[in-house]
């Protein structure tokens, strides 16, 4: 018995869904901010007004964690709450399954870059969406909720 077992319970729709978490750099494009994500341009209009502290990170890795729910299929359209503060990634579909309250799809993001591992997402969408595994699919994001650490895992 020299293993070390951890016990995870899944108690269904109420369990906590854990956040996303993928490496990205800063960059500032013409008064804007911008994450790279696997050469992906995702403009994060406002989150240096919402974070000046970010201003210190520009052109350095910082890691974003978005939780399930706030990634949305783009081709269905956005909540009108999200649909201002969204920007969208791109990837591919490589698992989906249905848990009563939606669909869960596990999205690889496409990589531009070749350098690094593409990341994984978990995307909770709208039971209306039909994308199955090998379908591209495009992921709003919804800024509102992103949430951006330095390299070191501290909060920004």
């Amino acid at each position: 018995m020299g293993h070390n077992t951890l016990l995870i319970r899944d108690t269904g729709a109420a369990a906590p869904r854990p956040e996303n978490l993928i490496a990205a750099v800063l960059v500032e494009r013409g008064g804007s901010l911008t994450l790279d994500v696997c050469g992906q341009q995702m403009p994060v209009p406002g989150l240096l007004t919402t974070h000046p502290a970010l201003r210190r990170h520009l052109n350095q890795r910082v890691f974003v964690a978005i939780r399930p729910e706030h990634l949305h299929d783009a081709s269905l359209g956005l909540p009108p709450d999200a649909a201002r503060t969204a920007s969208v990634l791109h990837g591919t579909v490589r698992g989906v399954r249905s848990d009563g309250l939606g669909r869960l799809l596990d999205v690889e993001v496409a990589d531009a870059t070749g350098w690094v591992r593409a990341p994984r997402l978990a995307a909770r969408v709208d039971p209306r969406c039909t994308a199955e595994a090998g379908d591209a699919v495009m992921l709003a994001v919804d800024l509102r909720h992103l949430r951006v650490f330095a390299a070191t895992g501290d909060p920004l």
